[in-house]
């Protein structure tokens, strides 16, 4: 039997071709594009709305999806899900009071409309420098997701993996444009899909069928979908969920330069809403199948949990390695998984790229005298420049929990600023200024609190129960293990440290054995 960690040339071909197909776009529309920084930053104000729709999808989803949703779901059951109603609210109200402020702006950069509405220039700056805090952490996140899967999959270095991410996506974008980016979406997407099928496939055989993944989560107290429990510390409730989600959404799709740009890619208003639409059923479809990526591999190791018997470190290697167990068997699968991730990153490092690029030249150079003096093409140059300047900005893996945290601090008050303007017409810029400064102290206070007092809630129960007799899939062997694993551990009992490292030492063994078979 093949070793777990196997990938072979073809799973380095799949995962090969959809780098080179991204770097593809990009060479294509820079030639076929014209040279100038509305054709950059905006697509030349004529995109199509589908693409725009999975561009803005893609976006926003990213590798965290493919990663952190299964791993939330095995973790903390199904309670999760509930984010997907609060999508069924946000992307009509921001179609219909949002989207319509901005696109009669003609805005080029979100915070246009901050200047139009409050005449402040120290609110806007203080915006833009919020988004471009929040947009580099958020980058962060999706670089260190991916490149994570990638060196466990494989012989790089996870500093080796940021890297090459990051440069290919600042290839494409920076050479050519919103386009490409909106395109490499669509391809990225269409890998993220594939991807995750697979492994609700795998699973589903793993357990005899479909239906039999949602039956044994129910038996292991997983399938807690509508908790209406009001307590703070609970980690997931109907409430928590949906109210966090519905803020959450809304500001993403509504206020965010990434979304604000696409909807102005489009050639009128009513596409631009149709695009904002066509996101809740989108969204709704790559969420559920990252959860029942979750179910399917709770399902799989329900009594033989791979975190409590020292297999893997940390949750986020959940997905990475139920593919490596259960999926290398098929020559070509792995190479899908982690181009399944690698796309998700992609998809939210190009778009952060280039809505970095208009955030600073918008907002920051286009006033400056030197600057409008340039002729369109060196324009779109300087754009270049700055998007490949901004991929400096992305080099800040491994900072997974705390640039979520952060990203949420700063965009939550962010938020507030252009719905206090849109809809509280006697709002002043004193007071705007005044009302971010408070709320962004309080996001600050909030976060070095949750920090400082070290408390987590406690997951859902997992089992060992059957490891004793069955210690992984890829491991079938009669041969007696090499050395006397003890007891069989019930269910409420964790194993001792010597317990798991006897377990993990017997797990390489076997390895290395497949490996000389």
């Amino acid at each position: 039997m093949a070793s777990p960690k196997t990938f072979g040339l073809v799973d380095y071909c799949v995962f090969g071709s959809v780098l080179l197909s991204s770097l593809l776009i990009g060479v294509y529309h820079a030639f076929r594009g014209k040279q100038t920084n509305a054709e950059m930053l905006l697509g030349g104000r004529n995109m199509a709305i589908l693409p725009v729709a999975i561009s803005i999808m893609a976006t926003f989803l990213s590798a965290i999806l493919v990663l952190g949703s299964p791993a939330e779901m095995y973790m903390n059951g199904t309670q999760y899900w509930v984010m997907v109603l609060a999508l069924l609210i946000s992307l009509p109200s921001v179609a219909l009071l949002y989207l319509p402020i901005f696109y009669r702006c003609g805005l080029t950069s979100v915070n246009e409309y901050l200047q139009l509405r409050f005449d402040n220039h120290v609110l806007r700056v203080l915006c833009v420098l919020g988004y471009l805090v929040q947009t580099s952490l958020y980058m962060a996140i999706a670089l260190y997701a991916p490149s994570l899967a990638l060196s466990s999959t494989t012989d790089l270095t996870l500093e080796t993996s940021i890297i090459c991410t990051a440069v290919v996506a600042t290839l494409y974008t920076t050479i050519g444009g919103l386009k490409a980016v909106v395109w490499a979406d669509v391809l990225q997407a269409v890998v993220m899909g594939a991807g995750m099928v697979a492994i609700i496939v795998q699973g589903s055989i793993n357990v005899g069928g479909f239906g039999n993944i949602f039956h044994i989560n129910a038996e292991h107290g997983r399938m807690n979908l509508f908790d209406f429990s009001v307590s703070p510390w609970q980690r997931h409730n109907f409430w928590n969920v949906f109210f966090g989600y519905l803020f959450m959404w809304t500001t993403v799709m509504g206020v965010n330069q990434s979304a604000v740009q696409r909807y102005m890619s489009l050639p009128t208003m009513k596409a631009a809403r149709t695009a904002c639409l066509l996101n809740a059923p989108a969204n709704i479809l790559y969420i559920s199948l990252a959860c029942l990526c979750g179910l399917a591999i709770f399902a799989t190791y329900a009594d033989c949990d791979p975190l409590r018997m020292a297999l893997i470190e940390r949750k986020d290697q959940l997905v990475p390695y139920f593919v490596l167990d259960q999926m290398s068997y098929l020559t070509g699968l792995p190479g899908l998984f982690v181009a399944c991730i690698m796309s998700g990153a992609l998809s939210t490092i190009s778009s952060g790229l280039n809505s970095l690029a208009a955030i600073t030249w918008q907002d920051f150079l286009s006033n400056i005298n030197f600057f409008k003096s340039m002729s369109p093409v060196t324009q779109s140059w300087i754009t270049r420049g700055i998007m490949g300047m901004a991929f400096m900005a992305s080099q800040l893996g491994g900072v997974l929990q705390a640039a979520a945290t952060v990203t949420g601090a700063v965009s939550g008050p962010v938020f507030g600023v252009f719905t206090l303007g849109i809809f509280i017409p006697f709002a002043n810029g004193k007071g705007a200024v005044a009302g971010l400064v408070t709320a962004l102290a309080m996001g600050a206070w909030v976060v070095v609190g949750a920090y400082g007092s070290g408390e987590q809630p406690e997951p859902l129960p997992t089992s060992i129960a059957g490891c004793g007799t069955n210690l992984t899939s890829l491991v079938s062997s009669t041969t007696p293990p090499p050395m006397d694993m003890g007891p069989v551990r019930t269910e409420e009992e964790e194993p001792s440290p010597q317990y798991a490292a006897d377990n993990a030492a017997f797990l390489m063994a076997k390895y290395k054995q497949a490996e000389a078979g």
